[in-house]
């Protein structure tokens, strides 16, 4: 799965690198391609450490890289939660001879995996990730060991795919939890997870996507083409049905047009009026809201599971239904149809859904028009 090469970097025109009188560790995927970002790191820390250290670091990031790649997990996936999950199968983790790892080795996989994180994240590898969370998640990790020190179950790892059923127990479990005092709240919160289902937006795009760019009905389709500025400031184009658009317009009108009136009167210079969902003080939702929302909502439903997991049910569901490869990358927003594949083709071939894609949409539709 994940394989670790000794290399000699003696030739190399970066001098820091060419001077060292040890072979680097690099990593390469099941294809035997070298795995960038890793590789990156490990020739940036190379700089600072000895031989031993450096050896000792490439163990820990192999051992959490995967970890990452058997729970179909990218870097671009990585929040402070999906870092709490690898902690949690660390301290769950017993040995052929049913020894847990000792504290010392869980400790150091922590830290060796946080410090690369946060380098990824200083990189832009990871944009999800935050900074100021996932250290005080990387300090809860004694308590977790000792706390899991007579583990009564299975350490559940985050779902990464929901079956439709699930998904949307999901978003009725983020609607339930929003409150019941304010109608809008929960309206609102229904509909950055039911977007999120029914058009494969990440959460970063959700929370930054304008206004502005939220597209007139075509009444002649059944979905309505929007533009979206995604990762690395990529625009794309994605589908929004139409029965979802209708419902973002209702509350763009109704519901958010109440919020503007109300601050736009208080003259708040703040206000981030160029976004399509406002909190109740008409500013921007931040990223870290919603992932704390959907956590609730997991624990709710009794599955630990992560906001993008809504992201590859669109995906999966795309390609079992319509097949297009190419279509689907154009959609999620990727570079290469090779990442599309590696993400869907596998989960599609395990799951079935009689009826076309139009008919899924319509289907997630009926099932969440309640209190939209």
């Amino acid at each position: 799965m994940i394989t670790v090469v000794s290399v000699n970097f003696r030739s190399s025109a970066d001098p820091r690198l060419s001077n060292l009188n040890y072979s680097l560790p690099q990593f390469f995927n099941i294809r035997l391609e070298p795995i960038k970002e890793i590789n990156s790191y490990l020739r940036y820390v190379s700089r600072r450490l000895a031989q031993k250290s450096l050896q000792t670091i490439s163990e820990h990031l192999k051992e959490f890289l995967v970890w990452v790649t058997v729970s179909n997990l990218s870097l671009e996936d990585m929040t402070e939660d999906i870092f709490d999950a690898y902690i949690d199968s660390l301290c769950a983790y017993r040995k052929p001879s049913g020894e847990r790892l000792s504290w010392n080795t869980v400790n150091a996989r922590c830290a060796g995996a946080y410090r690369y994180l946060i380098w990824c994240y200083e990189q832009k590898y990871c944009p999800n990730l935050n900074p100021s969370q996932i250290i005080n998640t990387k300090r809860s990790a004694r308590n977790k060991y000792r706390t899991k020190k007579h583990p009564s179950q299975k350490l559940k790892e985050p779902v990464k795919f929901l079956n439709l059923d699930v998904a949307i127990r999901f978003i009725e479990a983020v609607a339930e939890i929003s409150g019941s005092v304010k109608h809008g709240v929960k309206k609102r919160n229904k509909l950055i997870a039911s977007l999120m289902l029914q058009t494969g937006l990440r959460i970063s795009e959700v929370t930054s996507f304008p206004l502005k760019d939220l597209p007139e009905i075509n009444t002649q389709g059944h979905s309505t083409p929007a533009r979206i500025i995604g990762k690395g400031s990529k625009a794309r184009l994605i589908l929004i049905p139409n029965k979802l658009l209708l419902k973002l317009w209702e509350y763009a009108d109704i519901d958010r047009e109440r919020i503007c009136d109300k601050f736009k009167t208080a003259n708040d210079n703040n206000l981030h009026d160029e976004r399509l969902f406002l909190n109740e003080n008409g500013r921007e939702i931040s990223k870290n809201w919603i992932e704390k929302l959907f956590s609730k909502a997991s624990t709710l439903i009794n599955i630990k599971t992560v906001p993008h997991a809504l992201r590859h049910t669109y995906g999966t569901y795309h390609y079992l239904l319509n097949k297009d490869l190419p279509a689907l990358a154009n959609l999620m927003g990727h570079a290469s149809e090779t990442t599309t594949q590696s993400y869907y083709i596998h989960t599609a071939m395990l799951i079935s859904y009689a009826g076309s894609f139009n008919k899924l949409q319509d289907e997630i539709d009926r099932l969440i028009e309640v209190n939209l």
